[in-house]
């Protein structure tokens, strides 16, 4: 269930998304599975934020959904002062315990489907 809230100055709404998601991204050679964390929203601008199963960094971009096409855009935040901003308001709302919660409910997921697919 979504959250809308004023923090520092900025109208934030979290929690838009609904279920989970294992998203793979790619960075030249290499590419990253992560956990959906949130798709959030700071002052009418969209984000996602995405955590990788393998090295628990959070990633955030900017993020477009194409209903039309089925598609869904994550673009590079390349303004370093935006990003700083925009970790500081997810990481208020979103702490570490609350992703050691998350990526628990994933794995614990994946314990469940593996035990189903035996």
């Amino acid at each position: 269930m979504a959250e809308k809230f004023n923090l520092h100055g900025h109208e934030v709404e979290f929690g838009k998304n609904e279920g989970k998601a294992i998203i793979e991204i790619g960075f030249d050679d290499n590419t990253d599975q992560c956990y959906l964390i949130d798709i959030f929203t700071v002052d009418e601008t969209d984000y996602v934020a995405l955590l990788s199963s393998e090295s628990s960094q959070v990633y955030l971009f900017y993020y477009n959904d194409s209903f039309d096409n089925d598609e869904i855009n994550l673009e590079i935040i390349e303004d370093e002062e935006e990003m700083d901003e925009i970790f500081h308001l997810f990481s208020h709302y979103w702490d570490e315990e609350a992703l050691d919660n998350l990526v628990e409910d994933y794995e614990s997921d994946m314990d469940d489907e593996d035990m189903i697919d035996e």
